[in-house]
């Protein structure tokens, strides 16, 4: 018997899991840890599996009930097995009395090759060729941890991992507030702050002053107004978060930005509706900039959106800030972003950006 470490994308249905578990299993394999991970290609299933000598034979099976290459298995160590959580506690413990080590730890969470610090403003040593076996971490707005590992390429889920890792060892400001002004590129103060149950007139009179258009962008249909469910769920924090966003001395409400939960693990979703005089003015990007910053303080991997094709503002924005964006049935599409690496590096063509969270936070 030996130990292997096997990462694949279970199909979306159900069932999927459950196949895959008894592939193994009939295979004389046994699983002895499970975790889930949020990559480019979706949903990532690891598991450090027992399993015989002939591991080939699983792995065959393994792929039969896969999609097509999504399946890689490196030999993993008994020290490997255990719970991630408690590892990642006792770390963070350990680097209460040593955060000089940093480095150490960040190569023991991410079972890497090796990490060191490195100057944020050169990266050197970052290998391109090789996509995935080398992350930089950022720990403030000029310095970062440059991790490696051969065998297997990081996921979001990894990332993000290490930014909490990263962000529990420096001194404690509290969580991001949600009620705050920030600011466009070209200087516009917006204010933000939660959707309550007294805001939904001004809600509702900001859907009738969109155009349908932009009514349809954000809900992918018909209507003109939300119904008092979806009002509900604005105001309700167990669904997600919902702001309210106004412009200095306005009264009413000129967008809002939705950053909810989802089934998936480490996922949410964030969607906006800018009332159209305000469209094209940088209030997409500030909101976008703003919401993924509160999304890594929640520790989520990824966020999602999904609008349409005419949506042409929305899709511009989510490239900018590199999400991978796919057209599914038609007219529709699905854009889908990676938390850590959206925060560290903002949107592109905007120098500067590598710490922001760190800056946004007041940890940096």
């Amino acid at each position: 018997m030996g130990l292997w470490r096997i990462r694949t994308a279970v199909e979306d249905r159900p069932g999927g899991l459950a196949g895959l578990v008894d592939a193994l299993a009939g295979r004389g394999g046994n699983i002895v840890g499970l975790s889930i991970h949020t990559d480019v290609t979706g949903v990532v299933d690891e598991f450090v599996v027992d399993i015989p000598d002939d591991h080939g034979a699983a792995l065959r099976a393994l792929q039969e009930h896969c999609p097509a290459g999504t399946v890689t298995a490196v030999p993993a160590h008994r020290r490997e097995v255990g719970d991630d959580v408690t590892r990642a506690l006792l770390l963070t413990a350990r680097l209460r009395s040593h955060p000089n080590r940093l480095p150490a730890a960040l190569a023991e969470l991410l079972m890497a090759d090796e990490a060191h610090w490195t100057n944020l403003t050169r990266a050197e040593g970052v290998d391109e060729s090789e996509p995935g076996t080398a992350m930089l971490v950022p720990v403030g707005p000029l310095r970062g941890v440059l991790v490696r590992r051969a065998s297997h390429p990081f996921t979001w889920t990894e990332s993000s991992r290490a930014d909490a890792l990263v962000r529990s060892v420096m001194p404690s400001t509290g969580p991001v507030p949600t009620d705050r002004t920030i600011r466009t590129n070209e200087g516009t103060a917006l204010s933000l702050r939660q959707v309550r149950e007294t805001d939904a007139p001004a809600v509702v009179d900001l859907h009738r002053r969109c155009s349908p258009e932009t009514v349809r962008g954000r809900y992918l249909a018909g209507m003109r107004e939300p119904t008092p469910q979806m009002l509900r769920v604005f105001c309700d924090p167990d669904r997600g978060l919902t702001l309210a966003v106004r412009t200095q001395g306005e009264e009413h409400p000129v967008a809002l930005a939705h950053l909810m939960y989802t089934l998936d693990p480490g996922v949410g979703e964030i969607a906006f509706l800018v009332e159209d005089g305000w469209q094209g003015r940088g209030v997409g990007t500030a909101l976008t900039r703003a919401l993924t910053v509160i999304a890594a303080d929640w520790g989520l991997a990824e966020v999602r959106a999904e609008t349409t094709l005419s949506n042409t503002a929305m899709l511009r924005i989510m490239r900018r800030f590199g999400a991978a964006v796919r057209t599914q049935e038609g007219s529709y599409v699905h854009a889908r972003l990676p938390v850590a690496e959206a925060v560290q590096n903002g949107p592109a063509g905007e120098p500067g950006r590598v710490g922001q969270l760190a800056r946004l936070m007041g940890r940096g």
